[in-house]
C-alpha cells in the first residue's frame, strides 16, 4: 500500500475512542503532546525544575520514562484533596489546562485524531511506518519482514542488519509507539549490532548519508538519498572498510552525544572514504533528546531544509585537541565475562606493539608483561643513580584499569526507541580483579624474564645486539652505551685473544693460579651469557686470606661488565626464614645477580642451597595470602675471607682464591689500573664483546665437547661456560672446587669420625656411644690413645658429653661418604646401635658406574687410592678386617644410641 492510499482511505465511521486506544496512541509521544498542552520543554527533565504549576522548588519531577506514560509529579499540587490524581498522560493534561479527566481524554483523542474515525486494518510495516514517520517503500527498501518476537509473539517489522563484512548478520525490531530491539545476543552471535543498509552495500564513487538509526536512513532513502543508518550516535571504525572510495555526509542529530558522536564517526571513515563532510541540521543543540531528519522534515519547508543542510555540508578534518580520534577497538561489556575478560587480554597483550594511537615514545612505557603469572612492566627508576635503568615490577590494580582504557574502548549497548545508543564505560571492578587474578593469560602476554644493559647470547648461539624485547629470551635489551657488533663467525684464534682481554682486568689481583683466573673469566661469561645456559649456574665465591685483597672489587668488575653497574648486595643471613624472603624478592624483580658480601660466617642453609640449582622459585607473597611461582635465573655471588661451606652448598660452589703476601694490602701501590672499576667502565663496550666473542666462536664451532668437566646438577654450565674457556685456551676452572669441598665443615668433622672410629676400633665391631664415651671423655690415657676421635666429639657436644646431641649428629651423617668410607651401624640389641667404618665398595655393592677423582688428588693414585687415602696419620689405610656387610636391620628413627 503506497503513502498516497493510505491517505486516500475514507471509510471511517463515527464512534467514540476508548481511554486504552488514547493511550496507546500517545505512547512514545507525549514529550511533544505535553508540549502542545502547555508544558515546558525543561520540565520533561526528571529532577532540578521548578514546578510549572505553583513554582514550588524540590516538588516537581517528571517520570522517568514520560514519553511512554506521559507522568508527572509535584508534592504541591497532586493532593488527596486535589481533582486529579497523578499517574498517567492524560491527567497530566487535565492538570496543565485546569479540566477534568475525562476533557483531557476528549482533548487527546482530537489531538491524536481518533475521533469519528476507525482506519482500517494495515499491515505492521506500513503502520509502523507511519507511525516513526517513514516513507512505507523506503523503509521496505531497508530488507523489513513481518516476524513474530519475543514469548507473546508480539508482530513487528525485523530490519537486516549488517556486519563489517557487508553481509547480513543480525537484525532490529521496530513495532509501532514503542522502542526498537536489537536481536538478543547468542553464542553465534555476540555483538548483534551492525549498520543498515537500503538492500545493498555502497559502491566507488558514490555519496552516501550516514544518519543514527534506520527510521532517518528510510526518511532520506524516501527523498532519493543514498543514506544508511549506524546503531547509536558514532559509527564502530570496524566498518570504515565497507566505504572505500565512497563521498560520505554524516548527518548527526542535534544533542551532545550526536555531535561528540559524529567526531569519532568521520576519523572512523577518514582516509578511507573518499572524502568525509558533516552536514548542520537547522535548529539548536539540546542536551539530549535533539532533533534528527525526521523532526526537520516536519517543519514547513522541512524538505527544503534539510537538502540545504546536507549540500551545505563542511569538509571534516582531524582535530588534534580532541583525544577521541582513535583506533582504539570497542569491546562491549557484557554478562559474558569470561569472554570480555578474553578480549580486554589480548588488546593489553598488543598495547605497545600495535597501537597506532599511541604515540611511539611512549609504547616501551605502556607494554604489559607476564612473569610468573603476574602482570608486570617495566619502568625507568626514579632513583638518582639509576640513569634511567629499566626495573621490572608488578603491575597493581590502578595501572591495570589505565592500561585497560590505553588499549581499548569498553562500552555498553543502551536501547532506545528506534536505535540503539553505544556509550563509553570506565573498567568495571570485576574486570580488573579478573585480569589481575588470572594468572595463565594464554600467549596473549609476551613473557618477561628480566631486563639486560649489554648484548647477550640466546641458547642456539645466535646474539642478541638490536635494541628491544627479544621474544625468544623473554628480555629486554636496552644498552646504556654503544657497543661494537659481535663477530658473527669469530674462530678459536679469535676466542683466545678475547680471553686475553679479559685476562688484562686482572693484572693487579693477586690470582691463586691460573685455574682461578678462569673461574673469573666464568663468572663473567654466566653473567653476560646467561640464556645461553640451559641449566643451574653455580654460585661463585671470592675467597682471600686477607682483608683488602679486592674480593668485592673482582665481583664489581664482573657485574660492570656484563650489566653496566656495580653488584647488588644483599645481606646474608642463617635464618632460612628471611633468606627465603630475599629470595623472593630477588626473584619478584628479577635481579640478574646477587652479591653476599664480606661474610664473617659459614656460607650456607637450605633456601640458598635450593635457590642455586632452582629454575624456579615458589614462595607466597610478602604481605599478600597469595603463593607466586617466579622463574630465577639470578648469578649468585659472595665473597670472605678463608670462607668455610655448608654441608650441601659446598658442590654448588666454584671458589675464586686471592692469596695476598701482603699483611696490609690496602696500602699497596704500583697499579696497572689505578681506578680499576673507572677503567672497566671506559673499556666495557671492548670487555663486553671479548666476552660474547668467546661464546659465540664455541657455538660457531659447534661446542666441541671439553673433557674432565663433569659436575651434577651444573652440566649446561660446564659444558657451555666451561667448555668455552678451555677451547679457547684457558685452564680449567673446575680444579678450584677443592677449596668449597675442604672447607665444607661437616666434610672435614666426618672425615675426623671415620679415622676416629677405625683407630678406636680396629676389630671393626663398632662402638656404641657408651664406649666412644669412654675412649673421649674418659682417663688421659683413653683420651690420648684415641686424639683423633676425641676431637670430633668434642667439637660436637663441648665441655660436656652430650649422648643424645652426639647421637643425633652421626646419625646425620650416617651413610656419606669420604674417601671411600662411611660410618654405618648395626643393633647391638636392647635398642643400642654400634657405629663402624665401612668400605664403600663394599657396602654400595650394586652401585654401578666409575668415580673421579677428587679434584687436587695425586694423579699418580687411581681413583680408589685417591678417594680412600686418610689425611690424617695413625689410622689404617684399609681395614681389611671389616665384617662383610650384615643384613639390613630395623630403622634407627628416634633411637638415641647408649
Amino acid at each position: 500500500m503506497t503513502q498516497q492510499q493510505v491517505a486516500n482511505i475514507a471509510n471511517f465511521q463515527q464512534r467514540k475512542a476508548s481511554i486504552a486506544e488514547i493511550k496507546a496512541a500517545a505512547r512514545g509521544r507525549w514529550s511533544s503532546i505535553l508540549q502542545d498542552a502547555g508544558l515546558p520543554s525543561d520540565c520533561l527533565g526528571r529532577f532540578g525544575r521548578p514546578c510549572p504549576k505553583c513554582g514550588g522548588e524540590d516538588r516537581y519531577n517528571a517520570d522517568q520514562n514520560v514519553d511512554e506514560s506521559g507522568a508527572v509529579f509535584c508534592r504541591h499540587c497532586f493532593t488527596k484533596a486535589s481533582d486529579v490524581s497523578p499517574g498517567d498522560g492524560i491527567a497530566t493534561v487535565a492538570w496543565l489546562q485546569g479540566s477534568t479527566y475525562g476533557k483531557a481524554a476528549g482533548w487527546l483523542a482530537d489531538r491524536l485524531g481518533l475521533v469519528g474515525q476507525t482506519p482500517i486494518k494495515l499491515d505492521i510495516i506500513t503502520e509502523t511506518a507511519l507511525n516513526k514517520r517513514m516513507p512505507v517503500d523506503a523503509f521496505k527498501a531497508f530488507g523489513v519482514k513481518e516476524a513474530k518476537r519475543g514469548r507473546d509473539k508480539r508482530t513487528v517489522c525485523r530490519v537486516d542488519l549488517y556486519n563489517e563484512a557487508g553481509e547480513v548478520h543480525s537484525y532490529f525490531d521496530l513495532w509501532p509507539n514503542a522502542k526498537g530491539k536489537v536481536k538478543q545476543r547468542s553464542p553465534d552471535c555476540d555483538n548483534p549490532s551492525g549498520l543498515f543498509f537500503p538492500g545493498r552495500l555502497p559502491q566507488e564513487g558514490e555519496t552516501w548519508i550516514a544518519v543514527e538509526g534506520v527510521k532517518d536512513a528510510a526518511a532520506l532513502t524516501g527523498l532519493g538519498f543514498n543514506a544508511f543508518g549506524y546503531c547509536g550516535s558514532r559509527l564502530n571504525p570496524k566498518y570504515g572498510r565497507l566505504f572505500a572510495g565512497v563521498d560520505v555526509v554524516v548527518v548527526p542529530d542535534l544533542d551532545l552525544a550526536g555531535l561528540m558522536g559524529v567526531e569519532h564517526t568521520a576519523a572512523s571513515l577518514f582516509g578511507i572514504a573518499s572524502s568525509v563532510a558533516v552536514s548542520r541540521l537547522p535548529g539548536s543543540v539540546k542536551d539530549s533528546g535533539g532533533d534528527d531528519v525526521r523532526d526537520v522534515l516536519k517543519r514547513p519547508d522541512g524538505e527544503a531544509l534539510v537538502r540545504k543542510a546536507i549540500d551545505d555540508a563542511e569538509p571534516w578534518k582531524p582535530n588534534p585537541d580532541l583525544d577521541d580520534h582513535d583506533d582504539r577497538p570497542d569491546v562491549l561489556v557484557s554478562m559474558n565475562e569470561a569472554m570480555v575478560t578474553d578480549r580486554v587480554v589480548s588488546h593489553l597483550g598488543e598495547l605497545g606493539w600495535k597501537t597506532k594511537w599511541i604515540p611511539r615514545k611512549f609504547h616501551e612505557a605502556v607494554r604489559v608483561f607476564v612473569r610468573g603469572g603476574s602482570l608486570v612492566h617495566a619502568i625507568e627508576s626514579d632513583d638518582v643513580d639509576a640513569e634511567g635503568r629499566l626495573t621490572i615490577r608488578e603491575l597493581p590494580p590502578c595501572l591495570i584499569r589505565e592500561r585497560i582504557t590505553q588499549a581499548c574502548n569498553l562500552v555498553i549497548e543502551k536501547e532506545t526507541e528506534g536505535e540503539v545508543v553505544v556509550r563509553r564505560v570506565r573498567p568495571p571492578g570485576w574486570l580488573i580483579d579478573s585480569i589481575a587474578k588470572r594468572g595463565a593469560y594464554n600467549g596473549r602476554m609476551r613473557p618477561l624474564s628480566g631486563v639486560v644493559e649489554s648484548p647477550t647470547i640466546r641458547v642456539d648461539g645466535s646474539v642478541v645486539q638490536s635494541p628491544g624485547y627479544d621474544r625468544q629470551t623473554g628480555l629486554i635489551y636496552r644498552p646504556s652505551i654503544d657497543f661494537p657488533t659481535v663477530p658473527d663467525s669469530p674462530s678459536r684464534s679469535d676466542a683466545s685473544k678475547a680471553l686475553s682481554v679479559l685476562m688484562d682486568v686482572l693484572t693487579d689481583f693477586p690470582i691463586f693460579e691460573d685455574a682461578d683466573r678462569t673461574a673469573w673469566v666464568s663468572m663473567v661469561l654466566s653473567m653476560i651469557g646467561r640464556p645461553c645456559i640451559a641449566g643451574y649456574v653455580p654460585l661463585f665465591a671470592v675467597t682471600a686470606n686477607i682483608r683488602g685483597a679486592g674480593k668485592s672489587l673482582l665481583v664489581d668488575a664482573a657485574t660492570l661488565i656484563a650489566y653496566g653497574r656495580r653488584a647488588s648486595r644483599k645481606a646474608f643471613t642463617r635464618d632460612d626464614d628471611e633468606m627465603r624472603k630475599t629470595i623472593t624478592a630477588v626473584a619478584i624483580g628479577a635481579v640478574p645477580s646477587v652479591l653476599f658480601d664480606n661474610l664473617d660466617m659459614q656460607l650456607g642453609g637450605a633456601s640458598l642451597d635450593a635457590a642455586i640449582t632452582s629454575s624456579s622459585w615458589s614462595d607466597r607473597i610478602l604481605g599478600q595470602s597469595r603463593m607466586t611461582d617466579l622463574p630465577l635465573r639470578t648469578i649468585w655471588s659472595a665473597t670472605g675471607n678463608n670462607m668455610a661451606f655448608g654441608t650441601d652448598i659446598g658442590r654448588r660452589v666454584l671458589p675464586i682464591r686471592l692469596q695476598s703476601p701482603l699483611e696490609t694490602p690496602e696500602t699497596r701501590t704500583g697499579f696497572k689500573h689505578p681506578d680499576l672499576l673507572a677503567w672497566v667502565g671506559d673499556e666495557r663496550p671492548r670487555l663486553a664483546v671479548a666476552a660474547l666473542t668467546i661464546l659465540r666462536a664455541y657455538f660457531v664451532a659447534g661446542c666441541p665437547v671439553q673433557p674432565n668437566g663433569e659436575w651434577g646438577s651444573f652440566e649446561s654450565w660446564s659444558a657451555i661456560i666451561r667448555g668455552a674457556i678451555v677451547w679457547a685456551g684457558g685452564a680449567d676452572p673446575l680444579p678450584t672446587r677443592a677449596t668449597a669441598l675442604a672447607g665444607d665443615d661437616t666434610a672435614a668433622l666426618l672425615e675426623k669420625l671415620i679415622v676416629g672410629i677405625e683407630q678406636a676400633d680396629p676389630t671393626g665391631i663398632g662402638l656404641t656411644v657408651k664406649e666412644i664415651q669412654i675412649k673421649t671423655y674418659g682417663s688421659e690415657a683413653d683420651i690420648k690413645d684415641n686424639e683423633v676421635l676425641a676431637e670430633a666429639v668434642f667439637e660436637i657436644c663441648g665441655e660436656r658429653f652430650n649422648a643424645h646431641k652426639l647421637g643425633r649428629r652421626i646419625r646425620g651423617m650416617k651413610g656419606r661418604v669420604h674417601g671411600g668410607k662411611f660410618i654405618d651401624n648395626e643393633s647391638a640389641g636392647g635398642g643400642v646401635k654400634r657405629w663402624r667404618v665401612r668400605l664403600a665398595e663394599s657396602g654400595f655393592g650394586g652401585l654401578r658406574g666409575s668415580v673421579a677423582p677428587q679434584p687436587g688428588a695425586d694423579p699418580s693414585l687411581s681413583p680408589d687410592e685417591a678417594n680412600t687415602k686418610p689425611s690424617f696419620g695413625g689410622g689404617p689405610e684399609r681395614n681389611h678386617s671389616n665384617p662383610p656387610n650384615p643384613p639390613r636391620g630395623s630403622s634407627d628413627d628416634g633411637v638415641v644410641d647408649l
